[in-house]
């Protein structure tokens, strides 16, 4: 069995998550993960993933308290000595749909009672498609499609030198109109060093990540509004340990 546990500094704003992973039958693993929500006010389902994957092949995510799901199908193949992935990301609810409220009776004396506020109707379903094709170790393009959405994210990989320690990434949305560029760099001893630019937001990103010989890793990320400079950078630091048990 595994363990996670992963802390989050973002502003003044603390939070924590812890992530249990066991082998099943065969090649199938069965991880549930909580957030800091779910021991905020005594122990609950608010925050709590239950997870079933084969990896390389299909994952299921479930989350019990609202029944949200997740199905996600994945599979390869080689079409002209090239490598082709495609993932099928299906997610819906499984709780009932909320009756429509009924037109409220007169109130028969001030003293009655309000109706009950109704419940809030579970999010759509949503579906998207990934296609990835990898033309050499060195270059990769993904064309990401979320259906109903009228338009895709096209993405180009590039893993520069020998040992592929740099990587150039420009996206262009369509549904946007918009580029985002990512450049990233690993360094010997585990240090690694990632840039991004959102052109439709004007968001600059920089991070820094050290990961550890111990099965730990270390997160430092700040964010620059450069369409409003007045604005102070975003912050966020983050810690992952990752344990045998």
């Amino acid at each position: 069995m595994k363990a996670t546990v992963k802390g989050r500094y973002e502003g003044d704003k603390a939070t924590a998550a812890a992530t249990l992973a066991l082998s099943a039958a065969g090649d199938l693993r069965l991880r549930a993960s909580a957030t800091d929500a779910a021991f905020a006010a005594g122990p609950s389902l608010d925050g709590l993933t239950l997870t079933l994957e084969k990896p390389g092949s299909f994952l299921v995510d479930l989350k019990p308290n609202n029944q949200d799901v997740r199905f996600q199908f994945m599979n390869s193949a080689v079409v002209l000595d090239k490598r082709v992935s495609l993932t099928y990301t299906h997610s819906t609810s499984l709780a009932p749909v909320a009756p429509k409220p009924a037109i409220p009776a007169p109130a028969t004396s001030p003293s009655a009672a309000p109706a009950p506020p109704p419940r809030a109707a579970p999010p759509p379903s949503r579906t998207a498609l990934d296609l990835a094709v990898a033309f050499d170790p060195a270059n990769k393009v993904s064309v990401s499609h979320a259906l109903g959405s009228g338009g895709c994210r096209v993405k180009y990989t590039y893993a520069h030198g020998a040992g592929r320690l740099t990587t150039v990434e420009p996206t262009f949305d369509t549904t946007k109109n918009a580029w985002e560029f990512a450049v990233a760099r690993r360094f010997d001893g585990g240090d690694a060093v990632r840039g991004t630019y959102q052109a439709s937001t004007k968001q600059l990103g920089l991070e820094w990540t050290r990961s550890t010989s111990i099965g730990g890793s270390f997160k430092v990320a700040t964010t620059f509004d450069l369409s409003d400079q007045s604005k102070a950078p975003k912050l966020v630091a983050e810690s992952t340990w990752n344990y045998e048990i």
